[in-house]
């Protein structure tokens, strides 16, 4: 991963909560993302809303990345993600959901929308949704939420992310 898109330096034992993304998210779909031109654009989006990004080399195995509000840090795992920009932005476009659900200060869509999203997914992809049972019941909304948003071309995702962080833009 490049590095020089985000500041490594995150060490062994650092507190990342349960947002945690399994390695099965990837066989979700790569959305058609894309360059490392485009994740720099995200995260530079991330950092206009006080976001800090980093890159860990020491993740648990399985751990590909985490948004911990408290810190205001979104975590890329480098030890298990590729040095391929369709992986990683996969990820990244995931924790961006987390983060959009922190701007808006909760979930990004109503129940209905959400379950009407998952079962087009599962047409496609029946496994789409499977890794949420790892989840409390209190969190399967807001992760099924950003799988959804992690299937989306990366222009969605810059969309949705500047209507929820609006607000943060300016800072």
């Amino acid at each position: 991963m490049r590095q020089r898109l985000v500041r490594a330096g995150v060490r062994k034992g650092f507190g990342w909560a349960a947002l945690v993304v399994v390695l099965s998210l990837l066989s979700i779909s790569r959305a058609q993302a894309t360059t490392w031109d485009r994740i720099a654009r995200q995260l530079r989006l991330l950092e206009r809303v006080g976001v800090e990004a980093l890159v860990a080399r020491d993740c648990p195995e399985g751990l590909l990345g985490a948004f911990h509000e408290g810190k205001r840090a979104l975590l890329m795992c480098g030890n298990n993600l590729p040095d391929d920009p369709s992986y990683v932005w996969v990820v990244l476009a995931h924790e961006s959901a987390h983060v959009m659900q922190f701007c808006k200060g909760g979930e990004l869509m109503p129940t209905a929308l959400l379950k009407r999203g998952m079962n087009e997914a599962r047409l496609h992809r029946p496994e789409v949704f499977h890794e949420l049972q790892l989840y409390h019941s209190s969190q399967h909304h807001v992760e099924a939420e950003a799988r959804l948003v992690q299937a989306l071309p990366p222009n969605q995702v810059e969309a949705l992310f500047r209507k929820h962080c609006a607000h943060q833009l300016g800072r």
